[in-house]
C-alpha cells in the first residue's frame, strides 16, 4: 500500500461503553478498522479503546493501543471523564484526533479549555443521528452518509415522519453546515474477513438489535407469507436486548404456525462472535433489513454484501446510498414490493454484491477519505 500518509500521527478515540472492536454488534468496529487503514497508508495511528479492545495490527507496526476506562455495554459518565485526566497530553501530541462519538470528554476539554490548535485538530465522527450536539466550538464533524448530513443540518431525528416519531421525537438540535467537514461512509474488512463462502443454503437472515424500529416484525411477516426459513441473529450487547428478544416470542410463534421456519441463532459474545455471524451471512440467500427509521448507515448491509449476500431492505435513511436497487439487492416500500423482491433475489447479477463491496466498502477506502479531509 502506498504510504500516502507517511509521518501523519492520528489518535482515534473509541467509546468507553464497548471494546473496539465490540464483542457483538456495534459501530466501534469502524474505529478499529479506521486505525488499521490509516496505519496501512503510512500513518502512525493510536487507538484509545475500552478494556477488551484489540491492537489494530500485530505487534511491531506503527499502530498502538491504549486502554481507556470503560464498562462494557454500560455508559458510566464518571469513568468517561477519566480519559482526559489520563491521556489528554498524549492524545493532543498527535497531528489529528478522530473522536468516534459525539460527547467525548476529550473534545469537550479541547473546546472549553484547550488552545485553538487543540480545537482545530479535533474531529468528531458522529456515530448516529443523536439528540445532542457538541457543546462548544469551533468543532469539526464527519458523518457517514448524505442522509445523515441532511438530518443533522436540519435538526431532524432518524424517526422523523415515521410511526416512531411520537416515541423518540422528530427533532434534534441542528449542527451548522459549516461544522460538517464531509461525508465518509463507514467500511469493513472486505479482503481478509467478510468474504464469500462456498455454499448457499435456503434461508434468509435478520441480523442486529431487536428494537422495534429495526423491523423484525416485518421480516417475520414475510417469512410467514412465503413460508421461509428465517435465521434471526440478535444483537445482545446489553441486558435490555434480551428482554426485547423475549418480547418477540409471540410473533415468532405466530409466524411458525403460519408455515415459517424461524431459528434464533444466539452467538456468544466472545472471540468467535464475528466469525459465526460471518457464516450466517455467507450461507444466506439474502439479508432482510426492513428498518422503519431513517438509519444513518447500515454496517450489517455492507457486511452481508461483502459475503456475497444480497440485501432486501427499506428505502429509508442511508440504505439507498448503500444498495443498488435491482443489482446488489432491493429497496422496498410496501409488503408487495418485499414479497416480489424475495421471488427475484435469485435473478440478481451473480457476484454483484461482492463486487460492489470490494469497490466501495473496504476500510482502506475510508482511511483514504479521512486523509483527504484532514489535509484540506
Amino acid at each position: 500500500m502506498t504510504s500516502i500518509a507517511h509521518g501523519l500521527r492520528v489518535a482515534i478515540l473509541s467509546t468507553t461503553a464497548y471494546s473496539s472492536p465490540p464483542l457483538s454488534y456495534g459501530g466501534e468496529v469502524f474505529a478499529w478498522h479506521l486505525a488499521r487503514g490509516l496505519c496501512e497508508l503510512g500513518a502512525t495511528a493510536t487507538l484509545f479503546g475500552a478494556p477488551g479492545s484489540l491492537p489494530p495490527h500485530p505487534e511491531g507496526c506503527r499502530c498502538r493501543l491504549k486502554y481507556i476506562p470503560g464498562t462494557y455495554s454500560e455508559s458510566n459518565y464518571a469513568r468517561e471523564w477519566l480519559l482526559p485526566e489520563w491521556h489528554y497530553q498524549d492524545i493532543m501530541a498527535h497531528d489529528f484526533v478522530l473522536s468516534y462519538s459525539l460527547n467525548q470528554p476529550v473534545p469537550e476539554w479541547a473546546g472549553w479549555y484547550g488552545p485553538p490548535e487543540d480545537q482545530r485538530k479535533t474531529v468528531t465522527i458522529l456515530n448516529g443521528v443523536v439528540g445532542t450536539v457538541p457543546r462548544c466550538g469551533p468543532y469539526n464533524v464527519v458523518v457517514g452518509s448524505q442522509k445523515w448530513k441532511e438530518l443533522s443540518i436540519y435538526g431532524r431525528s432518524q424517526f422523523m415522519g415515521t410511526q416512531f416519531e411520537s416515541v423518540y421525537g422528530a427533532s434534534i438540535p441542528p449542527i451548522p453546515e459549516e461544522a460538517i467537514l464531509g461525508v465518509v461512509p463507514f467500511a469493513t474488512d472486505v479482503v481478509n474477513f467478510y468474504t464469500p463462502g462456498d455454499v448457499k443454503e435456503d434461508y434468509f437472515c435478520f441480523v442486529g438489535r431487536l428494537t422495534a424500529y429495526k423491523g423484525l416484525s416485518i421480516a417475520l411477516q414475510l417469512a410467514a407469507a412465503k413460508k421461509l426459513h428465517l435465521k434471526i441473529v440478535p444483537g445482545l450487547g446489553h441486558r435490555s436486548h434480551q428482554e426485547e428478544l423475549e418480547g418477540y416470542r409471540p410473533e415468532i410463534e405466530q409466524a411458525v404456525s403460519q408455515g415459517a421456519k424461524v431459528e434464533v441463532v444466539i452467538i456468544p459474545q466472545n472471540s468467535q462472535h464475528h466469525i459465526l455471524k460471518r457464516e450466517v451471512y455467507r450461507r444466506a440467500r439474502g439479508l432482510f433489513a426492513p428498518s422503519l427509521s431513517h438509519e444513518p448507515f447500515g454496517l450489517v448491509l455492507i457486511e452481508a454484501l461483502s459475503c456475497g449476500t444480497p440485501v432486501i431492505c427499506s428505502r429509508l435513511g442511508a440504505f439507498p446510498e448503500i444498495i443498488k436497487n435491482g443489482e446488489t439487492g432491493f429497496l422496498c416500500r410496501t409488503k408487495a414490493e418485499y414479497l416480489e423482491a424475495i421471488d427475484r433475489v435469485g435473478d440478481l447479477p451473480a457476484g454483484a454484491p461482492r463486487g460492489d463491496a470490494e469497490a466501495r466498502w473496504h476500510y482502506v477506502r475510508a482511511a483514504q477519505d479521512y486523509i483527504k479531509l484532514l489535509e484540506k
